[in-house]
């Protein structure tokens, strides 16, 4: 996935209007493979914490509230 299709998802994902929403977005922009390990992944707190605590993570969620100073 390159720099620009990213940001494009991460606008898209911003602009949604609530959780749901966001996640059928982000489960179509997936194939089944990955669909499923993010599926796994959110449904074990544990690896959840783990995947969010990464730098990469960081960033993403950085991107996700840029704006949001309401």
């Amino acid at each position: 996935m390159s720099n620009n299709n990213f940001d494009e998802i991460v606008e898209k994902m911003k602009n949604q209007k609530d959780k749901n929403e966001a996640q059928d977005f982000l489960m179509k922009k997936l194939n089944p493979s990955q669909s499923k390990k993010l599926q796994e992944v959110m449904s074990d707190r544990t690896a959840l914490e783990q995947l969010l605590s990464t730098p990469q993570a960081q960033e993403l969620l950085r991107k996700f509230t840029e704006g949001k100073n309401d």
